[in-house]
């Protein structure tokens, strides 16, 4: 969930995408796979609550007309042998570690019989619901209050939130969910057993008005650099220092394989395949990404190597562009990485819808269309539900026991506390024990491809004035690696003994819990990417916002190449690829990776990421999108400090066990 400042509006965008999902979090769980179930009452079983955060407030009976749209997720057969069965093949020192199953065998082991789904139908259309779908994994029915409260054994109470000008009505289950012990045994959870309603004035989007750009004291005064310190600017004194190196132009393909070992490397790839799952579709990305190679001198896509996958009844006319750059920087990144491995585009689609991302997911593991996946959009814990999250477990699960390994980016804001609320959000699925968590660093790489430093990503910014500065330095967070410690994941057992017991445990005054990020890669340094985008100009100075996507009227579509900061959307796929250079040099897919990445901490194959000297952070000066709501403008940036999270020795929040070397495509013969 990241791209460089001046797509900020974007960003924001696309967190309200996954929240749409349902992604959050739930009650603490267990390490061995999460178990939601409550105490059962005599013949009825509790199914997980889908409700995120109860209401506060006054509330009144909910209208028992009112409709839902429900899902019901079926839990299959035998659910304690798939969890071990997920630990067995993920878990280096079990003797069936890497023997994964096909989806074939899977839904013969694991998944719901035709009579467990005819008995919940034939249940749900007894209670007068009428069933819309049904697949492997739910049956989806229509309901009202009234036909729910008597089949799931609640009430349902309407809240009132807001105020008198704009508020919402919001209807909930309040007591437990249950269904008849009959069929609990086939029934994982329900979801859609809440209701929103607005009232009150017209709900409107805010139009950021984007001034014109400044032009004064720009690319003349702070040329970028094509490799880290090439350009070195007076500046006004900061940490004791005149001069910084000016930001990066955005760094080549062939400058980010030589950081990350793979130029001349025999182990690009071959024979693995990588997802990228994401809303939209750019009908010139295979295209664009091989003008874009060949404008470096390195070779595109071979013809199937990059392929789409599509939701059925698939409609982005509305938005014919796609969702760029995120796409592009996803997809080309995995090419820059892994130039032999496949790419597949598995979309969403763009009607962002409550489950969209969730069925993308689902594709991925009943068809294995990858090895490995690559996610840029997570939502936050406290706002999925235990029912949804049960879900997503059944999905993540399966992915393992296939050896589909899932990466998520653990967000671009440190610990979220940066809204209106002031509260630390950690991001889900990231931070789901089955789930990799992504973070981000900011990485040097000097003239000849050398890396010459790599700190963790967080980005304190203040404006260069005539004056001096316009706020002492460092400034205002801008952006930074996320992570943080769960509110309602319990510590998995693979982060045991790796993870200080101070963080995972907020200094011993909660039980341990699981914390994020797992690992990390390059994600606040710009790199380049080629797209097409309306009205895109070139070429661009890093950190020059372009066009917003609240301008009206945007121009014709035109392919531009630009330096981005791809933040974790950046970083997840830079590491998804090399897990597809890992497989060719082990010979099998790695799958859910987090107990032989652990395995891996501490030696030559991550590197680890200490704590800049504040008194003496790297700093640099530029041109970025630095005061908040206008234009990009000259600043200084000093790296190093996240928000609300902080970079020591050892796993941390910020990069957690650190960042890949040249050895980690090949470290995991060892196992």
């Amino acid at each position: 969930m990241g791209i460089d400042p001046r797509h900020r509006s974007m960003t924001s965008k696309k967190l309200w995408r996954g929240l749409l999902v349902g992604l959050a979090v739930t009650a603490l769980v267990g390490t061995a796979g999460v178990s939601f179930a409550g105490t059962s009452l005599p013949e009825r079983v509790t199914l997980p609550s889908p409700v995120s955060e109860p209401p506060a407030g006054e509330s009144t009976a909910a209208d028992p007309a009112t409709e839902l749209h429900l899902r019901v997720f079926l839990a299959g057969r035998d659910g304690a042998g798939r969890v071990s069965t997920a630990l067995a093949v993920s878990d280096p020192d079990s003797a069936h570690y890497a023997h994964y199953l096909t989806p074939a065998q899977y839904r013969q082991r694991f998944g719901a019989t035709p009579a467990q789904t005819a008995q919940v139908r034939d249940w749900l259309a007894g209670q007068g619901m009428t069933v819309t779908a049904s697949t492997g994994h739910y049956l989806a029915a229509d309901a009202t209050v009234g036909q729910a409260a008597i089949a799931f054994g609640t009430e349902f109470r309407a809240y009132r939130i807001g105020t008198d000008k704009e508020s919402y009505s919001q209807i909930v289950p309040v007591g437990d969910v249950s269904v008849p012990a009959g069929i609990g045994a086939a029934v994982a959870a329900v979801n859609g057993l809440t209701s929103f309603a607005w009232s009150g004035s017209e709900r409107r989007s805010a139009v950021r008005q984007v001034p014109q750009a400044k032009q004064a004291r720009t690319a003349a005064t702070y040329p970028c650099s094509h490799y880290w310190g090439e350009h070195q600017v007076n500046i006004p004194t900061a940490y004791g220092r005149t001069t910084a190196p000016t930001e990066v132009c955005g760094y080549t393909p062939t400058q980010m394989r030589q950081a990350y070992g793979v130029q001349g490397s025999p182990y690009a790839g071959k024979g693995a395949t990588v997802a990228i799952v994401l809303d939209g579709r750019s009908p010139t990305m295979e295209a664009d990404a091989n003008r874009f190679f060949a404008a470096h001198g390195v070779a595109g896509f071979k013809p199937g190597q990059y392929t789409e996958n599509l939701p059925p009844d698939f409609d982005c006319s509305e938005w014919p562009d796609g969702d760029n750059p995120e796409e592009a920087l996803d997809v080309e990144t995995v090419h820059i990485i892994a130039p032999d491995a496949k790419v597949v585009f598995v979309s969403a689609g763009c009607a962002y819808g409550e489950y969209d991302f969730f069925d993308a997911h689902t594709r991925v593991v009943d068809d294995h269309l990858a090895d490995v996946v690559s996610n840029s959009w997570p939502g936050i814990e406290s706002d999925t539900s235990p029912a949804m999250i049960t879900a997503w477990e059944l999905i993540l699960q399966q992915g393992a026991i296939e050896g589909i390994g899932m990466n998520f980016a653990s967000g671009d804001y440190g610990d979220g506390s940066d809204d209106s609320l002031g509260r630390a959000k950690v991001p889900f699925p990231t931070s789901d024990p089955w789930a990799t968590g992504v973070g981000g660093t900011s990485l040097a790489i000097g003239a000849g491809g050398k890396v010459l430093g790599e700190w963790g990503w967080g980005d304190t910014v203040t404006a260069i004035t005539d004056a001096g500065y316009a706020g002492t330095p460092p400034g205002t967070f801008l952006m930074g690696s996320g992570g943080g410690l769960s509110t309602k994941i319990a510590q998995p057992a693979y982060q045991r003994g790796v993870v200080p017991d101070a963080l995972a445990s907020a200094g011993g005054t909660v039980p341990a819990r699981r914390v994020v990020p797992d690992v990390s890669a390059d994600a606040g340094t710009f790199w380049l990417i080629g797209y097409t985008a309306p009205g895109e100009p070139a070429p661009v100075e890093p950190g020059d916002p372009g066009p917003s996507d609240t301008d009206p009227e945007p121009g014709p579509p035109v392919y531009a190449e630009r330096p981005v900061g791809g933040g974790t959307s950046g970083s997840s796929p830079l590491l998804a690829a090399l897990e597809a250079n890992a497989k060719q040099a082990t010979g099998h897919a790695l799958g859910f990776v987090n107990p032989a990445l652990y395995k891996l901490a501490g030696t030559r194959a991550l590197h680890d990421i200490g704590p800049v000297n504040p008194h003496h952070p790297p700093i640099t000066a530029g041109v970025k999108y630095c005061n908040g709501d206008a234009d990009a403008e000259p600043c200084l940036t000093t790296l190093g400090a996240d928000l609300g999270l902080t970079v020591t020795p050892g796993f941390d929040d910020v990069t957690g066990l650190g960042t890949p070397t040249d050895s980690f495509v090949t470290a995991f013969r060892l196992f």
